[in-house]
């Protein structure tokens, strides 16, 4: 699916399907702020696996992001300068100190992959991050403290990473298309995040980390109002972002 230019989505509400069932297919839903997704962040172990491309004649900003979160920017992001992709965040200062920004450099993705299609793979492993590019091991981060408050109390988007941000420099906006993205929670093998990412919908519920799935995004179920349905256990639904919170 083509995010188009400052056209981002967000995973904002885990959705009330009560009265709707399996009929994906309506106009109104009951939805309630989604607290895993806002707190997910700053647990120990997580694999956030996502496949997208970004052709060169993609609009964007000079610096985008494929996925982020607002506040102190965190997400894969694109350097048009540099042709770079890295994971960027922000943890807490020691003590009374100033936070501390960290930024782990994808050294293996190339632009000709980037523009072609890969997939990347973010793993927490306690202090650490790695990134793998098709599942292989790309390159590793540690960090003293954990992630800032910020990250707890956004939602996460797809196509950019702060849309109302005051600072137009750092809403990170770009078109990508987004062929997979998906969260597994209380694991960090890479193993587990490759063997979800293959998995047929249909054979999802016999997998034994199948509860920790948080979201999982194919984009081969959309609504009439263009609404990505989670094929997890959840309803953490991915939807266009109002017009009105865009800037």
């Amino acid at each position: 699916m083509k995010i188009k230019y400052k056209e981002p989505y967000w995973v904002k509400f885990e959705w009330d399907m009560d009265d709707h069932h399996d009929n994906q297919f309506v106009t109104e839903f009951d939805k309630s702020e989604n607290r895993a997704l806002n707190y997910f962040l700053h647990k120990e172990n997580y694999i956030i696996t996502c496949n997208f491309k970004i052709k060169k004649n993609y609009k964007r900003d000079n610096i985008s992001m494929v996925f982020g979160k607002p506040g102190k920017n965190l997400g894969l992001s694109f350097n048009d300068e540099t042709n770079q992709l890295c994971f960027e965040f922000w943890t807490k200062g020691n003590k009374n100190k100033e936070d501390v920004y960290n930024n782990l450099l994808l050294k293996t993705v190339s632009l000709k992959e980037i523009e072609s299609g890969v997939t990347i793979s973010i793993v927490r492993k306690g202090n650490e991050f790695f990134s793998y590019k098709n599942f292989e091991y790309d390159n590793e981060i540690m960090f003293d403290n954990n992630l800032v408050d910020d990250y707890k109390e956004n939602s996460l988007f797809l196509g950019c990473s702060s849309p109302d941000c005051d600072s137009e420099n750092h809403r990170y906006y770009g078109e990508v298309d987004v062929n997979h993205f998906s969260i597994l929670t209380r694991e960090s093998n890479i193993e587990k995040g490759k063997e979800l990412y293959y998995s047929e919908i249909h054979n999802l519920l016999i997998h034994n980390f199948y509860d920790d799935v948080l979201c999982f995004y194919d984009f081969k179920t959309i609504n009439n109002l263009g609404i990505v349905f989670d094929e997890s256990k959840n309803t953490n639904f991915l939807e266009k972002v109002p017009s009105e919170y865009v800037k």
